[in-house]
């Protein structure tokens, strides 16, 4: 692994700001294993870095390398998988194997934060996937960041017109990195960590060695010995290579900033007089490496070790860096797959095979039964409680102070979701949540969304407290589908904040799923024609809500867990009500009378509505879409749920393919935890849906909402 670290500023400076970094708090994607390692959730693990890239996999019950490397091969990292090219310090300078496939870590200088990197960058073959494993963790300090590449670009505009300036220079220009390998004897060569080219290319004679370099084409582009006076009689051997600045998914051709090298000291005999620099020999200026700095910082994620822990991540989409530390820390290191430079021969075949695959085929989440009670039945098998998920967390250790509140504030703005654990709060009723705590997290009550009262919504809501509302009006035993909260009007809230005053163990369930919009989006892209054109039809007709209010005297009313006319138009007059709806244009289209039969024969009547609502949200500031989540009924219209409708805006039904894509696509970007007492979990309800688990009543939960957000009206 190189060093990268801060050129303009001082050793002295560089380790006082690595130690300042300990107190900072981030958040990070994680998978609780609950202590056992299981072939099922060895896959689920799997699958969680294949569709996020990158996991901090916790509670995972390994004792030592040999646990770690029996799970390994279900993880990427089988032999045959392994990614073992690489390496530059020196055999006397480290242990590099544990074991085979699994290599030690920490040669850089502990006090130091190294900056983030893509592993084994200095070529143009890196690992796709890599995995961490903690055997022994440090006492203080020592967390392994991660940071979205495709983060890098947002920041880098951000910060200051040089960062601008430097996108610019990375995508004409490319990344050059120039080392050197002393010769062995060289006087310096023990305070040189990286192999003598004795070593590196098993050969003492100098003629040899300049004909076993260049022949690593793949490794270097120019190799030379240094001319320099003082090292005629022990000469260095310098290579060069220039890789690109941007490299591609060869699935989908998504591009990713690779992580510019910053050096922080000059070249010398140390540091193998390695230089890091644009391929028209341009070094980056103080103010670009200041802004690189800047978005390095800004886009870390992580928690602290914990023995037995595992950090996995994808080469390409992640780059990663390490906390400075104090005590013993001993993260071993596993590399798998390859990923190619793509300007390689070996990336244009990956590319190939990778659009040569077929489309997988969609499964049938729904049951197309002829009995139209069941057509849209969920197996079983699909929403089982004893499967687990990732979701992003942030532990409170313990306390909710100021420090925790607003790095909380700041993990949620910055990634739309946040599950809270460690609170210490310990509440038998959510309505005891302190209203102090609430507006520190901006739910308080001049946050508070305002429903147009108590009256308004569909369902009759519980208030725990002036902020918290009951939920679970919804059966206990359904999964309540992924939805955008009060999307069936014109204003909705901004964001949500669950708490769980007691803890829902796996067999009880009852975890609130949050799923990704734009995850979904891209699920139903990578069906297809079949999902480009659903995804085209959302676009163009946005969908239609269609609903009734059923009279409060219908027999059958106690079946309906919606409100009745009577109840929520706050009158008993018909004529009344349906006045009162048509004035409520912030929630309703158009509003009519549905005659019910009745076995008395008195007649009932169905107060009807319909609004239509666009599939994507608009930010009115920057023009980003955002898809909605679609509802689907699974069940068909009658009176027990108001004879509600979720067509698309020109009226037309979902077929069954559309709603298989749809549930297939809420089911594979389902992400949360089990809760446990006094967990927080938040949520922004434009970024993300969220659904219900199946439970085992009681159920202890409270839900805020904060700040309104107009979807755009569709005509």
């Amino acid at each position: 692994m190189l060093n990268i670290i801060v050129v303009d500023d001082s050793w002295e400076k560089w380790r006082a700001r690595s130690a300042a970094m300990h107190p900072e708090r981030f958040s990070a994607r994680t998978f609780d294993a609950h202590e056992v390692l299981d072939a099922g959730k060895l896959a689920s693990i799997r699958e969680t870095l294949e569709q996020f890239g990158a996991v901090h996999v916790r509670r995972t019950g390994l004792r030592g390398v040999n646990d770690t490397l029996r799970a390994m091969c279900e993880l990427g990292f089988a032999p045959h998988e392994q990614f073992t090219a690489g390496g530059r310090t020196s055999e006397s300078w480290q242990k590099k194997w544990v074991e085979p496939g699994l290599r030690r870590m920490d040669f850089y200088p502990p006090e130091l934060y190294l900056l983030p990197n893509n592993e084994v960058q200095y070529q143009r073959c890196s690992p796709r996937r890599v995995l961490f494993y903690c055997h022994r963790a440090p006492s203080k300090g020592g967390r392994t960041f991660v940071h979205r590449a495709n983060a890098l670009v947002p920041l880098l505009r951000e910060t200051s017109r040089a960062g601008r300036a430097l996108i610019d220079k990375l995508e004409r220009f490319g990344l050059v990195i120039e080392t050197g390998f002393l010769h062995r004897a060289h006087p310096l060569k023990s305070a040189n960590y990286f192999q003598s080219w004795q070593e590196r290319f098993d050969t003492d004679s100098p003629d040899e060695v300049l004909v076993r370099a260049r022949a690593k084409t793949l490794e270097y582009d120019e190799c030379w010995f240094r001319d320099d006076p003082s090292e005629r009689a022990h000469p260095t051997l310098m290579t060069r290579i220039t890789i690109s600045a941007f490299w591609s998914d060869p699935s989908d051709g998504r591009r990713y900033l690779r992580f510019p090298r910053i050096a922080m000291d000059p070249p010398s005999a140390k540091n193998g007089y390695r230089r890091f620099t644009l391929s028209n020999g341009e070094e980056l200026s103080v103010d670009e490496r200041e802004a690189l700095i800047t978005a390095y910082l800004a886009s870390r994620e992580g928690i602290h070790w914990n023995p037995g822990d595992l950090v996995l991540f994808d080469n390409l989409r992640y780059g990663h860096s390490r906390e400075s530390f104090e005590g013993d820390r001993e993260v071993y290191v596993a590399m798998g797959g390859e990923l190619w430079d793509d300007r390689t021969e070996q990336a244009r075949r990956q590319r190939e095979e990778a659009q040569s695959k077929p489309i997988p085929s969609l499964a049938r989440f729904a049951n197309t039964a002829s009995d139209p009670s069941q057509r849209y039945a969920i197996a079983p098998a699909f929403v089982r409680r004893d499967e687990l998920f990732s979701v992003r967390t942030f532990n409170a250790e313990g306390a909710l102070d100021a420090r925790a509140f607003e790095a909380i504030r700041r993990e949620f703005a910055r990634h739309g979701v946040l599950h809270i654990r460690n609170t210490g709060l310990s509440l038998s009723e959510p309505g005891q949540l302190d209203v102090s705590l609430l507006e520190s997290l901006g739910f308080g009550q001049n946050s508070s969304f305002a429903w147009g009262g108590m009256n308004s919504g569909r369902t009759t809501r519980k208030a725990l407290s002036r902020e918290l509302r009951a939920t679970d009006e919804y059966p206990a035993h359904l999964w309540l589908l992924p939805h955008n909260e009060v999307l069936y009007q014109r204003h909705m809230p901004a964001s949500l904040l669950f708490f769980s005053a007691s803890a829902c163990p796996i067999a009880q369930g009852g975890r609130t799923f949050v799923h990704e919009a734009d995850g979904m989006e891209r699920w139903i892209r990578s069906r297809g024609p079949k999902g480009e054109a659903l995804l085209r039809a959302l676009r163009e007709h946005g969908m239609l809500i269609e609903m009734g209010f059923v009279d409060e005297r219908h027999p059958e009313k106690h079946k309906n867990f919606f409100r009745s006319w009577q109840d929520r138009f706050e009158t008993h007059s018909r004529d009344e009500a349906e006045a009162r709806c048509r004035a409520s244009t912030l929630q309703f289209d158009e509003c009519w009378w549905r005659e019910e039969p009745t076995p008395s024969r008195e007649p009932c009547f169905t107060l009807m509505t319909r609004v239509r609502v666009p599939g994507f949200y608009v930010d009115p500031a920057s023009g980003r879409e955002t898809m909605f989540f679609p509802r689907i009924a699974l069940d068909p219209p009658s009176i027990v749920n108001g004879h509600r409708r979720y067509p698309l805006g020109n009226g037309r039904e979902l077929d069954d393919d559309e709603v298989d894509l749809l549930l297939g696509a809420f089911l594979a970007t389902r992400e949360g935890l089990h809760y446990e007492a006094g967990d927080i979990l938040l949520c922004d309800n434009i970024r993300y849906g969220h659904s219900r688990e199946a439970f085992t009543p009681p159920r202890t939960l409270g839900v805020a909402m904060a700040n309104t957000v107009l979807n755009q009206h569709l005509r």
